[in-house]
């Protein structure tokens, strides 16, 4: 019954597709997940919100950075599809420049700004740990866009599983350092908060060496590595506009998205350290299942701009709609899984004497459960309009979503009405509807245009 709910080659094509890059993510995120239950388990509530906080703040600058790397793999897949390898050369090249320019400067950008935490508003005790972490983990935001540019040229040629395999041993690197540098073990002096991102920063530097030469190895991708060159000669002023033009509104486009997270954070500081602590644990949750979803976003990225290379609309609509049904069935799963494990699942992340954050975070995790579904619908469309190279539109409606409707509505019911933490989750499940519902239509009215076009 499910295969005739669903195309059985295009179902096939997008899992080989995304299945190796959930892995990526898998990997990405259970960093943050495993530095929330060591750090809550280790070191308790408080040590929880510093980190809580500070990756509220790092993410929010992190995101950009990411965005401008998502303009690669449209143009590579569709290059790809054309048999245009001067062209991914060329995407490369420009596509290297951009992300470490824009790496460096939001590193500056967040040492810089460190001292406006002590005017957040945020519970004095846990400002200095969070300053700890945070001033470590900007400097891992440049490594890390090396191995971005790398990563998104390889997954736009549509060869996912070298990346997963930089990212799986790196966890594992970033896993056991967490816990030496945590704790004080062999000798070394016990580091709290500032370990775990010491811990991260390491790994960060591994998975851009190994994946290098993974790469450098692999037939499919072993050319561009070769080719890559950084000569004058080689770089355009139209290719940094065009890779800027797509860049730029998908970061600004993540970044009002994860803003709306990083406020969310700040907003129930506002209410307690309890509070805050809840919201992370299930954010950690809902964080977890939204990047496994976002493995059918990139690989929704790549089929669509592949047959948009091939000029077929007409399949390129039915990939479409057929990848946003994966996403939902998908995401039923991981709903009905936070419904049945919200008693058990908070405990992973704190002591089990921190009852009030358990229990309020069983409550968030209900209604974390029901906004799985857009969430899921909302990035795996915004995917398929980045391999149809719209990118404007969906920013805005982005911002509308998160900073109109969202971020006030959470202040008033959170803050206000003095429901807490879990009046600031029914107005991101509302944002994230209303998201959701925007770009599917977005999809649907392009497709449909394009066909009539070339009809």
């Amino acid at each position: 019954m499910t295969m005739n709910f669903l195309d059985k080659n295009y179902t096939k094509e997008c899992l080989t597709l995304a299945l190796p890059v959930m892995l990526t993510q898998v990997g990405q995120v259970s960093v943050n997940l495993f530095d929330n239950i060591i750090v809550g388990n280790l070191l308790g509530a408080d040590a929880l919100a510093s980190v809580s906080l500070g990756n509220a703040v790092f993410f929010s600058m992190f995101v950009l950075a990411l965005g401008f790397s998502f303009a690669i793999p449209p143009l590579v897949s569709q290059a790809h599809s054309q048999h245009d390898h001067q062209t991914i050369n060329s995407v490369f090249s420009h596509g290297f420049i951009i992300n470490m320019t824009v790496g460096v400067l939001l590193m500056g950008i967040l040492l810089l700004a460190m001292p406006l935490l002590y005017q957040s508003g945020q519970p004095e005790k846990i400002i200095p740990d969070t300053v700890d972490f945070l001033t470590i983990m900007a400097i891992s935001i440049v490594p890390f866009m090396a191995f971005q540019t790398l990563r998104e040229v390889s997954e736009g040629l549509s060869y996912t599983i070298g990346v997963t395999k930089a990212t799986i041993i790196a966890n594992v690197i970033n896993i056991v350092l967490n816990y030496v540098f945590i704790k004080g073990l062999f000798g070394m002096p016990p580091m709290g908060v500032k370990g775990s991102a010491l811990a991260s920063l390491i790994a960060r530097i591994f998975m851009v060496v190994f994946l290098y030469f993974v790469l450098l190895n692999e037939k499919k991708t072993r050319q561009y590595i070769k080719d890559f060159s950084l000569k004058m000669q080689v770089f355009s002023k139209a290719v940094f506009e065009k890779m800027i033009r797509l860049g730029f509104p998908t970061a600004l486009q993540m970044f009002f998205e994860v803003t709306a997270f990083a406020g969310a954070a700040f907003i129930c500081g506002l209410i307690s350290a309890h509070d805050i602590a809840s919201h992370q644990i299930a954010l950690s949750m809902a964080s977890f299942t939204f990047n496994l979803c976002i493995g059918f976003s990139v690989a929704s990225t790549v089929m669509i701009g592949r047959k948009v290379g091939e000029g077929n609309f007409i399949e390129l609509r039915k990939v479409g709609i057929n990848n946003l049904k994966i996403a939902f069935i998908f995401m039923c799963i991981c709903g009905i899984i936070f419904v049945l494990g919200r008693n058990i699942l908070p405990t992973f992340f704190t002591k089990k004497e921190e009852v009030e954050v358990i229990a309020l975070a069983a409550r968030l995790m209900i209604i974390a459960a029901l906004f799985q579904l857009s969430d899921g619908i909302q990035v795996t469309a915004l995917g398929m309009l980045r391999g149809l190279q719209d990118v404007k539109i969906p920013s805005i409606y982005t911002f509308i979503a998160y900073w109109i409707i969202t971020i006030p509505l959470g202040y008033f019911l959170c803050f206000t009405l003095k429901m807490g933490a879990f009046g600031m989750w029914i107005a991101l499940g509302l944002g994230l509807t209303i998201s959701a519902v925007m770009l599917v239509k977005r999809f649907l009215n392009l497709s449909a245009k394009r066909i009539r076009q070339n009809g």
